[in-house]
């Protein structure tokens, strides 16, 4: 009798910790919880561990649901990943100044794809968005290294996500915001990984309203200031906030009555004017001004970069032959303004030794 009530006892032990065990896994596998504690678990090596999924001051977290895909390393202390169904593509990398001629910025620094201008962060932070594309870059105090986040979206671009993004007062989603936020509470945790000290600007809680073409005589971007009176032919300008912080500058001016090219005015800084060079073999010469084939360029030296800032624009054929019946002229808005747009955005940047093409040679 004894017995029997030993082996009951038993069973109803048994029963009760598989119970718990079930209960347990339950748990572990549905609560919220337990979805968020195997998030982190799987956070601490993902994308080599350095990306902001935590709540912070800078930023609210991921969400715990969020598909992790694609993790690869694409260099020396350099990740790349997908978060999301093939959502959004987020790369984290150590540039080191002394090894950026080797690294291969093709792949640490993808090209921006958005269909707008890129706009500077506001908060202190040097990096751009737009709409499609964010970049921030955080320098390490006392050596030429800085940390690299770019995030890109590959979310379709359905007519409904557009108007949405036109009827926003801003031109910006939340997701948008939401998408910066990731990228600078990033940058700082992926600079700490890589003991590298560093100072971030301030919680990020708005992007600078979206510029659309407008009269030249609105120009207040970086476009404000060009001789636009050398040629009564030009009529709009598209322009990126002016600013000390943007990694990527530009001015597009147009003269919709004659032609539908453009001039363009483009300024690009720190490893981004080295992936510039890269990409145009009409840079790839030791001379840092000229032109050439209706294209020009300069450069100058600024404070916390180890590349040189790299200005560079470009003259439409159109410009010195397409005129009104009964009107003839040549181009004489280029260069002037060329040099002034490069003048402007150096001394924004607190950039010195400014080398500028002084007429066309070739």
């Amino acid at each position: 009798m004894a017995r029997t009530a030993v082996v009951r006892w038993t069973a109803w032990i048994a029963g009760v910790l598989v119970l718990g065990l079930l209960a347990s896994w339950i748990w572990w596998r549905e609560s919220d919880t337990g979805a968020r504690w195997r998030f982190d678990k799987a956070m601490e090596t993902y994308c080599g561990g350095v990306l902001a999924h935590e709540k912070s001051p800078l930023f609210e977290g991921l969400w715990p649901g969020l598909e992790l895909r694609n993790d690869r390393t694409v260099g020396r202390d350099a990740h790349a990943c997908l978060l999301g169904d093939h959502r959004r593509e987020v790369t984290v990398a150590l540039l080191r100044g002394e090894e950026l001629g080797s690294q291969d910025m093709e792949e640490i620094l993808p090209p921006f794809g958005g269909s707008r201008l890129p706009m500077p962060l506001t908060g202190g932070w040097r990096g751009v968005a737009d709409g499609h594309s964010v970049r921030v870059l955080v320098g390490c105090q006392g050596s030429d290294d800085v940390v690299s986040v770019t995030i890109d979206s590959y979310i379709s671009r359905t007519s409904d996500v557009q108007e949405a993004r036109q009827e926003e007062e801003s031109g910006w989603l939340e997701e948008d915001v939401y998408w910066a936020r990731f990228a600078t509470a990033t940058a700082v945790k992926a600079a700490t990984h890589w003991g590298c000290t560093t100072e971030g600007g301030k919680p990020l809680r708005a992007l600078p309203p979206v510029t659309t073409e407008e009269p030249t005589t609105g120009a207040d971007g970086t476009c404000a200031g060009l001789p636009f009176g050398r040629d009564q032919r030009l009529d709009t300008v598209e322009e990126t906030t002016a600013g000390d912080r943007g990694l990527y500058e530009m001015c597009k001016v147009g003269a919709s009555h004659y032609f539908d090219a453009r001039y363009v005015f483009a300024a690009h800084f720190g490893p981004y004017a080295l992936r510039a060079r890269g990409g145009d073999s009409t840079y790839d010469t030791h001379e840092q001004a000229g032109t050439h084939d209706g294209t020009l360029w300069a450069s100058a030296r600024c404070p916390g970069d180890s590349e040189r800032a790299l200005f560079s624009g470009y003259v439409p054929p159109e410009a010195a032959t397409v005129w009104l019946p009964g009107e003839k002229g040549r181009e004489t808005f280029g260069l002037p303004a060329f040099r002034e747009f490069a003048e402007r955005s150096a001394a924004r940047h607190g950039c010195t030794d400014l080398r500028l093409p002084t007429a066309r040679t070739r």
